[in-house]
């Protein structure tokens, strides 16, 4: 493997390490990235290099272990140094090729990728007021990307409440408007300027991930599942599912996306 620029731990498949790997992708920055199935991380040691805990591992850390952070039930092992490094202690962790230097949240990781591939192809906007309008994007898509969390985290474990949905409901009426005007105002075929940015590269990832609550829970066999996603947008956010669509036939999108959203489209069929 070439040198790598970023390193980067989590649990896979994961949408919102696609920013990252689209923006490396689209910029020539080589990335490493380690990781293993969701219920299957809370077996591995957090680490900069994160590696399956062995037994010897299990002994050593029984008293080093973190308290649960969202979506885990479980204590998780955490190195001090990966909590020095990773001071909130969540996935996606990115480090510097040295492990010196930890970077977090999905957003601030794909901005680094970005950075260090000297902003290719304005990937980050042409000038400081284009990448400051990126950036009012990628801020926006937070309060969105919260509440789709633990909105699926819930559906997963069975905790789904009116409120967490009526929640998740209205940051994404919220966010998809936002999207659906900057695409009715703009005269450009993307959300800023002429080119696709990081903007683009955050919406795309944020609703692939979100496009998951279409799978009727097993939990509600006996009812009608009510998708947020098939209730609304029939008549709403044309223009924004629209450019989702388009964004996922580009290349460097779909090597991460495809396999991903046809297993979607396979559990909603069935």
């Amino acid at each position: 493997m070439k040198d790598y620029k970023i390193k980067i731990f989590s649990y896979l498949p994961n949408p919102r390490i696609w920013k990252t790997t689209i923006t490396a992708r689209l910029s020539d920055v080589n990335l490493s990235i380690k990781g293993t199935e969701p219920e299957n991380i809370k077996n591995w040691l957090w680490d900069f290099n994160a590696r399956e805990l062995t037994e010897t591992d299990k002994k050593e850390f029984k008293n080093k272990t973190s308290s649960v952070g969202t979506g885990f039930s479980t204590k998780l092992h955490k190195t001090e140094d990966f909590l020095r490094t990773q001071p909130f202690g969540t996935v996606p962790a990115a480090f510097s090729p040295d492990g010196e230097i930890g970077i977090f949240e999905s957003n601030s990781i794909m901005r680094l990728a970005a950075r260090l591939g000297k902003n290719k192809n304005n990937i980050y906007g042409e000038n400081d007021y284009e990448s400051s309008r990126i950036d009012s994007f990628l801020d926006a898509s937070l309060i969105f990307a919260r509440a789709s969390q633990i909105y699926l985290l819930s559906i997963s474990s069975d905790t789904l409440t009116e409120s967490i949905k009526q929640n998740a409901k209205d940051a994404y009426i919220i966010y998809m408007n936002g999207i659906e005007s900057a695409l009715n105002s703009n005269k450009n075929p993307y959300l800023v300027g002429e080119q696709l940015t990081l903007a683009d590269i955050c919406f795309f990832c944020e609703y692939a991930l979100f496009s998951r609550e279409q799978i009727k829970p097993t939990t509600q066999k006996e009812k009608e599942w009510n998708s947020i996603l098939n209730t609304l947008n029939k008549d709403n956010f044309t223009k924004a599912v629209s450019h989702y669509n388009k964004l996922s036939q580009i290349p460097a999108f779909a090597e991460d996306s495809v396999e991903y959203l046809k297993k979607i489209d396979i559990a909603i069929s069935n």
